[in-house]
């Protein structure tokens, strides 16, 4: 099971009086004198994380645990990656999760490795935005130039109807289509930007991983993107789970079934290193 090894964590809700221990059983307490409700993962229906709470759903019962109830950001995080370690396990658990970067954790299989590039730091919004942008420029760009070249047409086509003589106002209709369709792309390229920062720092509000440090592998079996804190050293996504990648010039991102589940930033990569580290990536999933 994927991050078996995360220690277990016992939250105090002092708003219900509840103790909550996460481990190989989720386990409540009512009271310090009342008997545990233990239960098996797979007798978990559902869970739902939301801003301010993890909810969890029984047969026999329904139980919210409050972010605030969580000790410190590293407490729910390694409450978050146990979670989803069981998940993998058990799959029939219905999962609705806040938007993330980092790859979720039931993606991941136990996996040991002898030979893996480890970096480490902490993901930049520059980089990330500026990764965000040109994926937005690879999928969208070719019909952002058409949008321009046929808006070009069309206001040229506008300024020659209501001008009269094309043969005589052509020098003038031409500039004046070709300013206003760059003033457009710009425009566009603009927005692009803002709805990427906007999209970054909506996770950021929601999820306490992206202040913290990261640990990244790429091994010739599988790829991590993991918070420290809840790193095992043997825990890898199988390159089988990766559709394509994009290279960008800020770094590498991976996709899974059209969404990202893996952000390489080149400046977590050594300068030396950054020919067979994506070399590795190459012969494992296709480039776009």
């Amino acid at each position: 099971m994927a991050f078996e090894t995360v220690n277990g964590q016992k939250v105090f809700s002092s708003s219900t009086g509840m103790t909550y221990i996460f481990g190989d059983y989720f386990v409540v307490f009512r009271g310090e004198k009342s008997l545990p409700e233990i239960y098996d993962w797979i007798q978990v229906n559902s869970i739902t994380e939301s801003n301010v709470s993890l909810s969890f759903s029984t047969d026999s019962a329904n139980y919210t645990v409050e972010r605030n109830a969580f000790q410190s950001d590293e407490q729910y995080l390694s409450v978050r990656a146990i979670i989803e370690g069981q998940i993998a396990l058990h799959p029939s658990i219905k999962y609705k999760f806040n938007k993330r970067i980092l790859p979720l954790k039931f993606l991941y299989r136990n996996i040991t490795t002898n030979n893996a590039y480890v970096m480490r730091g902490i993901y930049e919004e520059k980089v990330i935005n500026s990764c965000n942008i040109s994926l937005v420029s690879a999928r969208y760009g070719r019909y952002i130039f058409l949008f321009t070249f046929f808006l070009i047409i069309a206001i040229f086509a506008v300024l020659a109807n209501v001008l009269g003589d094309i043969r005589q106002n052509w020098l003038y209709c031409l500039p004046i289509s070709i300013f206003t369709g760059i003033i457009v792309s710009v425009v566009i390229y603009l927005v692009v930007g803002m709805t990427a920062r906007h999209k970054y720092n909506t996770v950021n509000k929601v999820d306490p991983a992206l202040t913290k440090e990261i640990t990244i592998v790429v091994a010739n079996e599988g790829f991590a993107a993991v918070e420290s804190s809840v790193y095992t050293g043997h825990d890898l996504i199988p390159w089988n789970e990766a559709s394509f990648f994009i290279e960008t010039h800020a770094g590498l991102v991976v996709f899974r079934d059209n969404e990202s589940v893996f952000w390489l930033p080149k400046s977590f990569i050594p300068k030396n290193e950054q020919n067979n580290l994506i070399s590795i990536i190459a012969t494992r999933v296709k480039q776009r």
